[in-house]
């Protein structure tokens, strides 16, 4: 262990989205929360705030984990492709599948809303709708979303709406049972039709 962390500040501004040394992503409160978790230097290649902006821890004097200066703007094409190699060696942590977005914005923006929501960190964000056969219904985090669409065969009736206002079908990703997981959901984002513009 190269350090340990530093005492926690009376106040933190701002959440942060780590990915890891082991290329998995991760989500935390504050800055306490994320330096609190870690225990050396590059345990977490790459720190992203709302902003884009990327970070590094660092030690300080005291030879104490601290959140060094900013580095810029994340890389998008990289952020992009760790994401997506996440989401194909961990497909079961990370159920909520965005449709692509353009810009690094609007990929920060989606990572930060689909791991809180997938976390179920954050109950405060709003409630998720459900249509199932016409009948709606509502739920506070994604595992009770999860749980009342445990065993329902007919999936392809069922919307489901997160708290941003995201639309998703729910798919149900088998597994096999010898390993002891009957399975998984995932929630595949329907895109927005936007109508053309009157001519």
């Amino acid at each position: 262990m190269d350090a340990t962390p530093a005492p926690r500040p009376a106040t933190a501004v701002g959440d942060y989205v780590v990915v890891e040394d082991s290329g998995e992503f991760s989500y935390y409160r504050s800055r306490e929360d994320l330096l609190a978790d870690f225990e050396y230097v590059g345990e977490a290649p790459c720190i992203i705030d709302r902003g884009a902006t990327s970070y590094r821890l660092e030690l300080d004097e005291h030879r104490h984990l601290r959140l060094g200066p900013p580095l810029g703007s994340v890389e998008l094409h990289w952020l992009r492709q760790a994401l997506a190699d996440a989401r194909e060696v961990h497909p079961e942590g990370h159920r909520l599948q965005r449709a692509d977005t353009a810009g690094l914005a609007g990929l920060v923006a989606g990572l930060f809303e689909t791991l809180q929501l997938e976390r179920g960190t954050d109950a405060e964000l709003g409630l998720w709708s459900l249509d199932i056969d016409g009948l709606a219904t509502r739920r506070n985090l994604l595992a009770d979303v999860d749980r009342l669409l445990a065993g329902n065969s007919r999936l392809e009736t069922v919307r489901v709406t997160d708290p941003f206002g995201h639309q998703y079908r729910p798919v149900w990703h088998p597994k096999h049972r010898h390993l002891g997981h009957a399975g998984f959901l995932s929630y595949v984002e329907i895109p927005v039709r936007r109508r053309p513009p009157r001519g």
